[in-house]
């Protein structure tokens, strides 16, 4: 017999699929976005025609974690608590942002040229890096496992990267208190940390209310399941969000006065 969770992993890549192509049939190419604030976007964050040396360092240290089998035990966040027992390599394999997405967080950074950087969900590190080698702004990442975030600092000893802040802990206890103490505006704000809709509406309401007006706020796997793409199309449709733009696996929503309401699905 099928258990819950593994019912509801098949329905939800069933409804991600769906999405997929309804996602295809809507979404638009470079000729068909009028916006000059997103066809400048599309041109310096989604048609970036430069390979950056970074890329390749962090990608070593990628592949490092895909093979290590070192065993980290902890306690999972759950409701049950559970002692996890996986090889870095597993953990690696399921909860690493791709190679692609890192690529556009690191072009869209190089693009907006931000002076501070809040990331949820640090993992292994390799996102963070990709973030702190794009420009030299202050990294702020978030990562509620001890034992995960050990070794993410390993990746930045590696890279040499020295501008990163990580605070430990469950996001829903620490980043209000982090954010309560943080006198500059976010310009980037990146949320890929629990995918539920009550855990991502709470990190978009409390988030939003310190972003630059210039800046933006990135969710990764908006279609993910119906849970994230509720909450994905209550935040796109918010009276702050001027700009959003829908890519299918990433949803950037931005908070520009100057802009007029417009939601843009751009084939990516």
């Amino acid at each position: 017999m099928l258990s819950q969770a593994y019912f509801k992993k098949i329905l939800d890549l069933l409804f991600s699929a769906f999405q997929r192509i309804k996602h295809l049939l809507k979404s638009k190419g470079a000729n068909r976005i009028h916006s000059p604030f997103v066809f400048e976007f599309y041109n310096q964050v989604l048609n970036h025609p430069y390979n950056f040396y970074a890329f390749s360092q962090i990608e070593e240290e990628r592949d490092k974690l895909l093979v290590l089998d070192t065993i980290l035990e902890y306690q999972d966040l759950g409701a049950k608590k559970q002692l996890v027992k996986t090889k870095i390599s597993s953990l690696a394999a399921t909860s690493l942002m791709p190679e692609e997405k890192d690529v556009f967080l690191f072009q869209l950074c190089y693009w907006l040229k931000p002076k501070v950087v809040v990331e949820l969900g640090t993992s292994f590190g390799i996102t963070t890096a990709y973030l702190a080698k794009a420009y030299p702004s202050k990294i702020y990442t978030f990562e509620g496992i001890s034992a995960i975030a050990t070794e993410a600092f390993k990746v930045w000893d590696n890279l040499q990267i020295n501008t990163i802040e990580l605070i430990e802990g469950p996001i829903e206890q620490t980043l209000s208190v982090f954010l309560s103490g943080l006198k500059a505006p976010i310009e980037i704000a990146v949320i890929d940390a629990n995918h539920s809709y009550q855990a991502t509406m709470y990190n978009y309401e409390i988030l939003q209310n310190k972003i630059s007006e210039l800046g933006c706020i990135v969710l990764d796997d908006i279609y993910w399941s119906k849970e994230m793409t509720k909450a994905w199309l209550e935040i796109s449709k918010k009276p702050e969000v001027t700009v959003s733009i829908d890519l299918f696996h990433l949803g950037i929503v931005f908070f520009r006065k100057e802009s007029q309401k417009e939601h843009f699905n751009i084939h990516w």
